[in-house]
């Protein structure tokens, strides 16, 4: 069994709750303001042991279906990670630890269209240009400080274990910036990196045909720090991410002006999008898996979120958002494998409606949406506040052909719109199997 631990720069800020140790290697713990975070590659199963200032309370190591159980022991736990895997564990008292076992790390590309940052050191880029066939490729243990553009390019590559943080703009006065944003890019990738906030956005794809992102980690929980937008985009695969943020972990939309964001103008319709093996953990609002609310197109279809572990949808969130506030025709929309394992507000909420954030004159529609094999825990708190919503907007803004399949709530498999506190106007062809 080989570990390989992380090693960062010494001026970033330790953990004051944690010292973590893998296969009996002490490893670097940093915090962060929303959690604190350990890395390190191995290529087997690893035995993780945790050690805080008191006796632990109660723990949580999540995603809840690896069925990991801690052993407990004065003041550490421990419990073995099969192999590469991100885990969040939860100890009362005591802030968020995010544990992100890698495989070993890939061999960084090389030439001189590679931007590579060397593990060990802080880079201060500000604003990183990339051009077509170009890569930005951050070492284990190297801490990328601003932010990434690219525009009218193909085959560009954003790779490596390091860290990309944000933080840099509200240090230098300035408002904060969406962390990662391909604009009108065929073919582009994000792999594997750790993104922190404060950011705005962090992964952004504007009009852009073909895209993978892949093993991606994010830390953030400040608002409008959505996790990954995917806007006028298509032929977009997301897989194998851990998106802790302070709004939509995943948010699927097209606009064409966003008020003081240098008029973006991202229309295009958006279709196929696959988005699957992913943990999502969700803070001050937002929907952990959105589609909406700017519509501002023609349709969106063909969506699909698959095997997906809900952490927590915290606040006033929901866990399964559809909000066409433009014309498009939202259609074809399926969640299928999803566990949630903690939510409060809404656990679905699809509206037809209009918001601030909308600007066409008509309405959409939504038709053809099917929720398969769901798994949603259910917690006194829920019961008497949480509700599931299902509206359009009028007569002629429907919302319809909406088909739970398999759908258990609290444990219990739903037959009908009572037992899953579903309000509904103006929506058609409810079925429950």
């Amino acid at each position: 069994m080989t570990v390989h631990p992380h090693r960062y720069p010494a001026t970033l800020p330790r953990s004051v709750s944690f010292q973590v140790v893998a296969e009996g290697q002490s490893l670097d713990v940093l915090h962060h303001a929303a959690a604190d975070y350990v890395s390190f590659e191995c290529d087997g199963p690893v035995r993780v042991e945790i050690t805080l200032p008191s006796a632990p309370g109660k723990v949580a190591i999540r995603p809840s279906s690896l069925g990991i159980r801690p052993e407990i022991e004065g003041t550490s736990l421990a419990f073995t990670v099969s192999g590469p895997r991100y885990l969040q564990v939860e100890i009362a008292g005591h802030p968020l630890l995010y544990v992100y076992a890698l495989p070993p790390e890939p061999t960084a590309p090389v030439g001189p269209h590679v931007k590579r940052f060397e593990g060990g050191k802080i880079h201060d880029v500000g604003m990183l240009t990339l051009a077509s066939g170009e890569v930005c490729w951050i070492d284990a243990g190297a801490v990328v400080r601003g932010s990434i553009r690219a525009a009218d390019a193909t085959n560009v590559r954003v790779g490596g274990y390091g860290v990309i943080d944000g933080g840099i703009w509200p240090e230098r006065g300035e408002k904060r910036r969406k962390a990662i944003v391909f604009e009108s890019c065929k073919d582009c990738r994000v792999e594997n990196i750790l993104m922190l906030g404060p950011s705005s956005w962090m992964v952004v794809f504007g009009g852009c045909d073909g895209a993978v992102v892949s093993g991606v980690r994010q830390i953030a929980d400040n608002m409008s720090s959505d996790g990954i937008d995917i806007v006028g985009s298509r032929n977009v695969r997301v897989t194998g991410c851990m998106l802790h943020n302070g709004d939509d972990n995943i948010a699927i939309k097209a606009l064409d002006d966003n008020p003081g964001q240098n008029q973006e103008r991202w229309h295009g319709n958006v279709e196929n999008v696959v988005v699957s093996g992913c943990a999502f953990y969700n803070i001050h609002g937002g929907s952990s898996m959105e589609v909406g609310y700017e519509t501002r197109t023609d349709h969106i279809r063909n969506i699909r979120f698959e095997d997906i572990d809900v952490l927590a949808v915290h606040n006033f969130g929901s866990v399964f958002g559809i909000h066409t506030g433009d014309r498009a025709l939202v259609e074809n929309i399926t969640w299928e494998n999803i566990r949630v394992e903690h939510h409060y507000d809404k656990l679905i909420d699809f509206r037809v409606l209009w918001s601030r954030w909308n600007r066409d004159a008509e309405r959409g529609t939504v038709r053809n949406v099917t929720l398969r094999n769901i798994r949603a825990v259910q917690i006194p708190p829920n019961v008497g506040y949480t509700l599931s919503v299902i509206a359009g907007y009028d007569a002629d803004h429907p919302i319809s052909g909406v088909t739970f399949e398999d759908f258990e709530l609290g444990g219990r498999r739903v037959a009908n719109a009572d037992q899953l506190d579903l309000v509904t106007r103006h929506a058609h062809d409810l079925v429950f199997r």
